[in-house]
Protein backbone atom coordinates (compact mmCIF):
# COMPACT_ATOMS: atom_id res chain seq x y z
CA UNK A 1 0.00 0.00 0.00
CA UNK A 2 1.53 3.36 -0.98
CA UNK A 3 1.57 6.41 1.26
CA UNK A 4 -1.52 7.99 -0.30
CA UNK A 5 -3.51 4.77 0.04
CA UNK A 6 -2.51 4.69 3.72
CA UNK A 7 -3.41 8.35 4.10
CA UNK A 8 -6.82 7.76 2.49
CA UNK A 9 -7.40 4.82 4.84
CA UNK A 10 -6.57 7.00 7.85
CA UNK A 11 -8.95 9.73 6.67
CA UNK A 12 -11.76 7.20 6.13
CA UNK A 13 -11.30 5.99 9.70
CA UNK A 14 -11.37 9.58 10.97
CA UNK A 15 -14.55 10.22 8.95
CA UNK A 16 -16.23 7.22 10.58
CA UNK A 17 -15.10 8.38 14.00
CA UNK A 18 -16.30 11.98 13.62
CA UNK A 19 -19.56 10.83 12.01
CA UNK A 20 -20.19 8.68 15.07
CA UNK A 21 -19.29 11.53 17.43
CA UNK A 22 -21.47 14.04 15.57
CA UNK A 23 -24.41 11.62 15.58
CA UNK A 24 -24.04 10.51 19.19
CA UNK A 25 -22.97 13.73 20.94
CA UNK A 26 -25.35 14.54 23.74
CA UNK A 27 -25.01 18.31 23.34
CA UNK A 28 -25.82 20.43 20.31
CA UNK A 29 -22.58 22.39 20.69
CA UNK A 30 -20.55 19.17 20.55
CA UNK A 31 -22.54 17.97 17.52
CA UNK A 32 -21.54 21.20 15.76
CA UNK A 33 -17.89 20.81 16.72
CA UNK A 34 -17.66 17.20 15.57
CA UNK A 35 -19.57 18.00 12.38
CA UNK A 36 -17.00 20.69 11.59
CA UNK A 37 -14.14 18.28 12.23
CA UNK A 38 -15.93 15.71 10.05
CA UNK A 39 -16.17 18.23 7.22
CA UNK A 40 -12.41 18.83 7.43
CA UNK A 41 -11.65 15.11 7.35
CA UNK A 42 -13.90 14.70 4.29
CA UNK A 43 -11.97 17.49 2.57
CA UNK A 44 -8.69 15.78 3.48
CA UNK A 45 -9.88 12.55 1.88
CA UNK A 46 -11.07 14.42 -1.19
CA UNK A 47 -7.69 16.13 -1.56
CA UNK A 48 -5.79 12.87 -1.16
CA UNK A 49 -8.06 11.09 -3.64
CA UNK A 50 -7.79 13.90 -6.19
CA UNK A 51 -4.04 14.08 -5.69
CA UNK A 52 -3.67 10.34 -6.27
CA UNK A 53 -5.72 10.60 -9.46
CA UNK A 54 -3.96 13.64 -10.94
CA UNK A 55 -0.78 14.04 -8.88
CA UNK A 56 -1.90 17.64 -8.43
CA UNK A 57 -3.28 19.20 -5.30
CA UNK A 58 -6.18 21.59 -5.31
CA UNK A 59 -5.04 23.78 -2.46
CA UNK A 60 -8.07 26.04 -2.55
CA UNK A 61 -9.51 24.51 0.64
CA UNK A 62 -8.34 25.82 3.97
CA UNK A 63 -10.14 24.99 7.20
CA UNK A 64 -11.77 27.97 8.83
CA UNK A 65 -9.86 28.17 12.12
CA UNK A 66 -12.26 30.89 13.22
CA UNK A 67 -15.13 28.43 12.89
CA UNK A 68 -13.63 26.33 15.67
CA UNK A 69 -13.02 29.36 17.89
CA UNK A 70 -16.65 30.40 17.35
CA UNK A 71 -17.81 26.95 18.49
CA UNK A 72 -16.00 26.91 21.83
CA UNK A 73 -18.03 29.74 23.42
CA UNK A 74 -21.15 27.73 22.51
CA UNK A 75 -19.67 24.70 24.26
CA UNK A 76 -18.81 26.80 27.32
CA UNK A 77 -22.38 28.13 27.46
CA UNK A 78 -23.93 24.69 27.00
CA UNK A 79 -25.68 23.83 30.24
CA UNK A 80 -25.04 20.10 29.99
CA UNK A 81 -21.27 20.22 29.63
CA UNK A 82 -20.57 19.55 33.31
CA UNK A 83 -22.76 16.44 33.21
CA UNK A 84 -20.70 14.63 30.60
CA UNK A 85 -19.37 11.42 32.04
CA UNK A 86 -15.72 10.49 32.44
CA UNK A 87 -16.20 7.78 29.80
CA UNK A 88 -16.94 10.47 27.21
CA UNK A 89 -13.73 12.29 28.10
CA UNK A 90 -11.85 8.99 27.90
CA UNK A 91 -13.32 8.42 24.44
CA UNK A 92 -12.30 11.93 23.34
CA UNK A 93 -8.78 11.12 24.51
CA UNK A 94 -8.89 8.10 22.20
CA UNK A 95 -9.84 10.52 19.43
CA UNK A 96 -6.71 12.50 20.31
CA UNK A 97 -4.69 9.30 19.94
CA UNK A 98 -6.23 8.75 16.51
CA UNK A 99 -5.27 12.28 15.44
CA UNK A 100 -1.77 11.84 16.89
CA UNK A 101 -1.33 8.58 14.97
CA UNK A 102 -2.35 10.40 11.79
CA UNK A 103 0.16 13.16 12.48
CA UNK A 104 2.94 10.63 13.08
CA UNK A 105 2.02 8.71 9.93
CA UNK A 106 1.98 11.87 7.80
CA UNK A 107 5.31 13.01 9.27
CA UNK A 108 6.82 9.65 8.32
CA UNK A 109 5.40 9.97 4.80
CA UNK A 110 6.70 13.54 4.59
CA UNK A 111 10.19 12.37 5.50
CA UNK A 112 10.02 9.77 2.72
CA UNK A 113 8.05 11.81 0.16
CA UNK A 114 9.42 11.49 -3.38
CA UNK A 115 8.68 15.02 -4.59
CA UNK A 116 7.90 18.59 -3.52
CA UNK A 117 4.20 18.39 -4.43
CA UNK A 118 3.72 15.41 -2.14
CA UNK A 119 5.66 17.17 0.61
CA UNK A 120 3.45 20.25 0.27
CA UNK A 121 0.25 18.22 0.57
CA UNK A 122 1.57 16.19 3.50
CA UNK A 123 2.77 19.32 5.32
CA UNK A 124 -0.68 20.84 4.96
CA UNK A 125 -2.37 17.68 6.22
CA UNK A 126 -0.01 17.58 9.21
CA UNK A 127 -0.84 21.16 10.17
CA UNK A 128 -4.58 20.51 9.87
CA UNK A 129 -4.40 17.28 11.87
CA UNK A 130 -2.44 19.14 14.57
CA UNK A 131 -5.25 21.70 14.67
CA UNK A 132 -7.79 18.88 15.15
CA UNK A 133 -5.64 17.35 17.88
CA UNK A 134 -5.41 20.69 19.71
CA UNK A 135 -9.18 21.22 19.43
CA UNK A 136 -10.04 17.83 20.92
CA UNK A 137 -7.34 18.26 23.58
CA UNK A 138 -8.81 21.64 24.53
CA UNK A 139 -12.24 20.05 24.76
CA UNK A 140 -10.91 17.30 27.05
CA UNK A 141 -9.18 19.79 29.31
CA UNK A 142 -12.27 21.99 29.52
CA UNK A 143 -14.64 19.11 30.27
CA UNK A 144 -12.24 17.65 32.86
CA UNK A 145 -12.02 21.04 34.57
CA UNK A 146 -15.82 21.31 34.64
CA UNK A 147 -16.08 17.84 36.14
CA UNK A 148 -13.55 18.84 38.79
CA UNK A 149 -15.86 21.62 39.98
CA UNK A 150 -18.69 19.18 40.76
Amino acid sequence: MNMFDCAAKHEKEAIKLYTYLADEASLVSLKRLFSSLLKDEQKHLERITNYKATLNDDDSYRPDKNEFSRLFPQIIQDRGIEDLCKDEVRFYREVMDCEKNGINQYEYFLYNAPDEKSKKLLSLLISQEKLHYDIVKGLCVFISEQQGFR
